[in-house]
């Protein structure tokens, strides 16, 4: 979830370490406010209208750093300083447009409850959900090796490395226009990706009583190619295979790795001759066809190469603590050589791994098990809106229709939105 598509392709963001590998690193104490922090305030505008204006405003979901913010005071001034700008109007035209289609999707399902039988829900849900449901549970990894590592504030991290004075007052890349992505102190006053500027300075000014003020810092794209070229190089000695769609998001594949490290019995295999061995034949380590690299037969007896699958050969608690810890010396290795921190997520697929990105942020981890149990335990309570590729209208459209908040409700709701909407969404 780039920034939300705000900028060239900056996802989420993170920042800070954990000495410890264990579990999901989720005992880290929140970040304490600075003096100069917003003090809540009685709200100021009606709460629903304010509600509204910021959906309307704001077109991505809160980022990390945003937690306990004051929403009411910060609604209302984003209401009072958006007024009947062209932005808003714009924005209050495709609420409309929304709107509409939330009450044409309303009368389609009234009308398909009063023709149809009482049990048309249970119909397609046993008729077509559950058969892709079971398809889906067959093809589910065993293991969670999948990886997605999302660095930090990207952008702005980027530009505090060269000016470390940026960590300490509110700034954004960006400009007046739009923002792209902010820094931490800057969220602790509603500032965030994919807002305008000039509301992102009123909030700063508003909030601080006057004792600070939003720094734009301008964006520069060589910056951050360059950090993007120098943390792959580091990623790719774990996964030759892995995938960047964007400058600051990798999706990765550890099993391989994992397997050779733990086949190594003896303990001998360094980081640079698992490295060999992956770029040597990179897909055949779960085939159980891997070619020693040349001069390296004495470490790489055939007897060590995999028969069966990984899952088959240690115990799953094993290739799990592995993998955790393996992750953790990664996100280590890239803060080395880089100076950036990032989060990931680990889980059985990239979906899964990219929700779990955003958990532990910033610069932690979040493990999801394999098991339909622990996925069920991980994303039924979430809102959809942490689904990847559910923005704020999906979600409006969701929750207007359907009242569906959590991705648990989606699961209840399943036979309406199969009804409802197309195959593609």
């Amino acid at each position: 979830m780039a920034e939300d598509n705000a900028d060239h392709g900056e996802l989420k963001d993170v920042e800070e370490d954990s000495s410890s590998a264990s579990e999901n690193e989720s005992e880290r104490p929140a970040p304490t406010p600075s003096s100069s922090s917003p003090v809540p305030q009685p709200p100021t505008a009606n709460n629903s209208a304010t509600k509204a204006a910021s959906a309307l405003i704001i077109a991505a979901n809160d980022k990390a750093g945003m937690e306990g913010i004051d929403r009411e005071r910060i609604n209302s001034i984003l209401l009072r300083e958006s007024g009947n700008s062209t932005f808003m109007q714009r924005q209050r035209k495709m609420d409309e447009n929304t709107n509409r289609k939330i009450d044409e999707m309303k009368k389609r399902l009234q009308s398909k409850d009063s023709m149809a039988s009482n049990n048309w829900r249970r119909e397609i849900e046993h008729s077509t959900i559950e058969p892709l449901l079971q398809n889906f549970r067959r093809q589910r990894r065993p293991t969670s090796t999948c990886v997605v590592i999302d660095m930090d504030g990207f952008f702005i991290s980027c530009h505090t490395m060269l000016n470390p004075n940026l960590a300490k007052i509110p700034a954004c890349v960006g400009g007046i226009g739009m923002i792209s992505t902010s820094n931490y102190v800057a969220r602790k006053y509603g500032v965030r990706a994919a807002m305008p500027g000039y509301l992102g300075k009123a909030l700063v000014d508003e909030l601080s009583g006057g004792k600070e003020s939003l720094t734009f810092v301008k964006s520069d794209f060589e910056l951050y190619k360059r950090k993007s070229a120098e943390t792959r190089a580091v990623l790719e000695e774990y996964d030759p295979n892995l995938k960047m769609y964007s400058l600051d998001e990798a999706y990765m594949d550890i099993g391989p790795y994992l397997e050779v490290q733990l086949l190594n019995q003896k303990g001998d295999l360094s980081h640079g001759d698992i490295q060999e061995q992956l770029l040597a034949k990179p897909n055949s380590i779960a085939e159980g066809q891997a070619s020693a690299p040349e001069g390296k037969n004495e470490k790489y007896s055939s007897n060590q190469l995999p028969k069966k699958e990984i899952h088959e050969l240690f115990p799953l608690c094993t290739i799990h603590d592995a993998a955790k810890a393996l992750l953790h010396s990664i996100r280590k290795k890239v803060k080395d050589t880089t100076g950036l921190t990032c989060s990931a997520g680990l889980a059985s697929n990239f979906l899964l791994a990219k929700i779990a990105s955003d958990m532990n942020k910033p610069n932690g981890q979040y493990f999801v098990g394999p098991s339909e149990q622990q996925i069920l335990g991980f994303v039924n309570p979430l809102s959809i809106r942490k689904v990847n590729g559910i923005g704020r209208v999906m979600e409006k459209t969701l929750r207007g229709v359907c009242g569906i908040d959590t991705v648990k409700d989606l699961y209840n709701k399943r036979a309406e939105v199969h009804y409802l909407f197309k195959q593609k969404s």
